[in-house]
């Protein structure tokens, strides 16, 4: 996670000022003007030795030099392995024979650490993408199969920690920082990588964010995934809540909390390795944004601490390089659980990834620039003026208790090793059970810091009232503040991080598990004859005015987990959704099939639901809009005679059944296609998205649909056949619809 003013309260209440902070109107600079350079910073980083001498020069340019373009195929999808041939056998060959005012253009290639060859890295400038139709091709595959899930554009070092965390799909797993979602979606993906489809994995991922905002943006991110296994929740992290066990009678056993297999710690942080895509990082660069994040980032890592299994792994990470935000954290709370934790060594892991070892030793910058080795060489003053800014925690441990931690273990990987941004990993182990003792343990810590606080504020008041002796103005301000006049102990609760105060509740209708054998889930059931295999208790919704507009569907463990939380989660969104009410009126059901929830209904619909098509009938569906049921093949009229109008049906086309006679698709295809589609009175019509469609298209029938080339089409939804093709209007489109059935599938809900 990148800036700390992206979380909530993070920077303080109200609105940001306009002007700069002296007071002055601050004046904008053109990017390119921007100074990629600061003098506090070089000082800084040079003491702190994090690459040699002759080295520093090298990573800095790095630095300054604008960030390569990477993307990720998600790899728990079937067609993951499709879309990685398209690049390999269509467009590398096609950029390769590409040139720009004569210059040869560098394609796209694998990042040689990311398995399966998933993810990828290019620097083709984005004033060539404009100056080549080839490359325009490129860019507009990215960004349609990026908006569908296929593809997921994300910073290569922050692919790496979800790669460490070793997820399989047993495992309960905690995003405590997730927004704004590329590092949970990898984790979703790793869920599911080992499971048979049309089955569920055991195991479940909860993905927070303290801001709400950033939370309703995972909402989109974990939607294009497809997955009954994921809770979106808005919490801050140093107080995720405990949920608690219940015995046999419904009732909370006290002190057995659901603890996590794995826990992501991607904690809010200064940003400082991102100066390759925040160039205005450089002149925003303070020595003190560290100080103020460090005392949140030990309480998000003690808190997860507390919430990982024995056994259970849990990595840290920061795109910082600072070592107050990063050795100094795991070095202090490594050395709170004493032996608890342990740092793993996982240099045999990703060997292909360069990294450096964690930082023994540094220095702490104050505010006036000069640098300290301890805690103690920081003059009073400075301790009474700041007592928050610089603390003992910030400094490293006695030299032989680091090599004892082995923060060796810790990774760190700078800009020009591997064309990436700066990042910190840690990857940490639960070894033993955090002792009860840890209460008072942590109660007592809380209370010398308070009384170490209070000391320096006393010291520091003392000053003022001596400075302030000269002058009556000052001394009436000083006495206006009120701050001689704060109790040591203001009434508020310290910090504990087994069980730290909850946040307030979400202020929006709460999610309400639906009874299968009533109302209108009963009718629905009924009506597609879905079959006992899909859990009856996993079908959710949200209530508004005693009806519901959709019907969602969570795995067991979401579901269990839930129960067990009661309204102690602040649940964004949950479950994938798999009915949506139509508005066709005198439809057999009052609900469609769609798009996100057919691969998890799919498995459990009878034949008579799911049309199996050649490729030619594909070809027809993909060509036409909303094609005459004549226009397809005998066989599937035939099939279709039994299925009642206004009502869904699953178009099915299996690759490895394609006859030898038949015409073949423009890709290669190894996964099985599942189209929801509307069977009107006389036609079929494909229910997908714009984006879904264009995908679809283009590795089908290899047409690239453009919006721009028909702009303000609109498909008429009670039309016939016509002229223009889906495959040529489908990107000026709201979506593909027919019979007013799928008016609601062009709006990605975040209810």
């Amino acid at each position: 996670m990148g800036r700390g003013g992206k979380r909530r309260n993070a920077r303080g209440r109200g609105k940001k000022p306009e002007g700069h902070v002296d007071g002055e109107r601050r004046v904008y600079k053109k990017f390119e003007e921007l100074r990629r350079d600061n003098d506090n910073f070089r000082k800084y980083y040079t003491a702190q030795k994090i690459v040699s001498e002759e080295e520093f020069p090298e990573l800095m340019e790095a630095m300054r030099t604008v960030l390569p373009t990477n993307f990720r195929i998600t790899g728990s999808r079937q067609q993951a392995i499709d879309i990685r041939e398209q690049i390999l056998k269509e467009f590398i060959p096609l950029i390769k024979e590409t040139t720009i005012d004569g210059a040869e253009i560098d394609p796209p290639h694998p990042l040689e650490w990311y398995p399966n060859n998933f993810g990828w890295q290019f620097t083709i400038p984005r004033i060539a993408l404009k100056k080549s139709n080839e490359l325009s091709k490129f860019h507009s595959f990215l960004v349609t199969e990026t908006e569908v899930g296929n593809i997921s554009r994300q910073e290569a070092v922050s692919m790496v920690p979800p790669l460490f965390l070793d997820v399989h799909s047993n495992h309960y797993v905690l995003d405590m920082c997730a927004a704004p979602g590329s590092k949970t979606a990898q984790l979703v993906e790793a869920l599911h990588s080992d499971v048979e489809d049309g089955k569920n994995p055991e195991g479940l991922v909860i993905a927070n964010d303290a801001d709400y905002k950033r939370a309703c943006m995972l909402v989109h991110q974990m939607n294009r995934l497809n997955s009954p296994n994921i809770i979106i929740t808005n919490h801050s992290g140093e107080r995720f809540p405990n949920i608690y066990k219940l015995d046999a009678e419904g009732k909370r056993i006290p002190r057995e909390i659901v603890q996590f297999d794995r826990i992501l710690c991607d904690v809010p942080c200064s940003g400082d390795g991102t100066t390759r895509k925040n160039v205005r990082v450089w002149e925003k660069w303070r020595p003190d944004d560290a100080h103020t994040l460090n005392p949140l980032q030990s309480k998000i890592l003690q808190r997860a601490a507390y919430l990982l299994k024995t056994g259970g792994r849990l990595v840290y990470s920061t795109c910082s390089l600072n070592p107050v935000e990063n050795e100094a954290v795991v070095a202090h709370v490594l050395d709170h659980f004493e032996g608890a934790l342990q740092l793993v060594d996982v240099s045999d892991q990703l060997t292909a990834l360069k990294r450096r070892p964690g930082l023994k030793t540094w220095k702490v910058m104050s505010r006036d620039g000069n640098l300290h080795d301890t805690y103690e060489s920081i003059p009073p003053g400075e301790h009474g003026r700041n007592r928050r800014k610089y603390a003992s925690k910030f400094f490293p441990l006695e030299p032989k208790r680091m090599d004892e931690l082995h923060i060796e273990r810790c990774m760190r990987i700078y800009s020009h090793m591997q064309n990436t941004g700066g990042f910190f990993v840690a990857v940490l182990e639960k070894v033993a059970p955090i002792s009860v003792d840890e209460k008072k343990k942590a109660e007592r810590e809380a209370a010398a810091y308070a009384a170490a606080m209070e000391a320096a504020k006393l010291q520091a008041e003392a000053e003022a009232e001596a400075e302030a002796a000269a002058t009556e103005a000052v001394t009436e301000q000083a006495e206006s503040t009120g701050a001689e006049k704060r109790p040591a102990d203001d009434g508020r609760r310290p910090y504990l991080p087994d069980d730290p105060r909850e946040d307030p509740a979400l202020m929006e209708n709460p999610f309400v598990f639906l009874n299968a054998d009533e109302g209108e889930l009963k009718n629905i059931l009924e009506f597609y004859g879905i079959k006992d295999t899909m859990s009856r208790s996993g079908f959710l919704s949200r209530i508004e005015n005693g009806t519901f507009r959709s019907v969602y569907h969570v795995s067991d463990s979401v579901r269990k987990m839930m129960t067990l939380a009661g309204q102690r989660l602040r649940v964004v969104n949950t479950g994938i959704k798999v009915f949506s009410r139509n508005s066709v009126k005198g439809a057999g059901c009052a609900y469609r099939l769609v798009c996100e929830g057919t691969p998890q209904v799919l498995p459990h619909l009878p034949p008579k639901y799911i049309l199996d098509v050649s490729f030619g009938d594909l070809k027809v569906l993909l060509e036409e809009i909303n094609p005459l049921l004549t226009a397809l093949s005998e066989e599937s009229q035939e099939r279709l005679k039994t299925v009642e109008s206004s009502s869904s049906v699953i178009v099915r086309y299996d690759p490895s059944k394609h006859t030898e006679d038949e015409e073949k698709p423009f890709t290669r295809l190894t996964a099985v296609l599942a189209i929801p589609c509307w069977r009107g009175h006389a036609s079929l019509s494909i229910h997908l998205d714009k984006n879904q469609l264009c995908s679809l298209i283009h590795r089908v029938l290899g047409r690239v649909v453009n919006r721009k080339n028909v702009p303000g089409y609109k498909i008429d939804n009670n039309g016939k056949s016509q002229d223009v093709t889906p495959a040529d209007s489908a990107a000026a489109t709201p979506a593909m619809e027919s019979d007013a059935a799928t008016a609601e599938d062009t709006t990605t809900e975040a209810e």
